[in-house]
């Protein structure tokens, strides 16, 4: 299993900011972070299940959109 990276990039924060957003506070912890690490690029010896292949793609939509950006930061 990977780990999120110790030393986060500003791009790296924003993508846990929209995962935790995208899900709400009720989210499992390690599913939330197999997803952000699969939106970080890091996809080796990540495993994703569909649902949350479409959910990291959800999310990739939203932080494309410029207005949903900024209202993160």
């Amino acid at each position: 299993m990977r780990r999120l990276p110790v030393k986060k990039s500003l791009k790296q924060k924003l993508i846990m900011k929209a995962v935790y957003d995208y899900f709400g506070i009720g989210i499992d912890k390690v599913r939330a972070n197999q997803i952000a690490i699969f939106l970080m690029g890091r996809k080796k010896g990540v495993n994703l299940t569909d649902e949350e292949k479409s959910d990291a793609w959800a999310i990739k939509i939203n932080l494309t959109d410029k207005v949903y950006l900024e209202g993160l930061t």
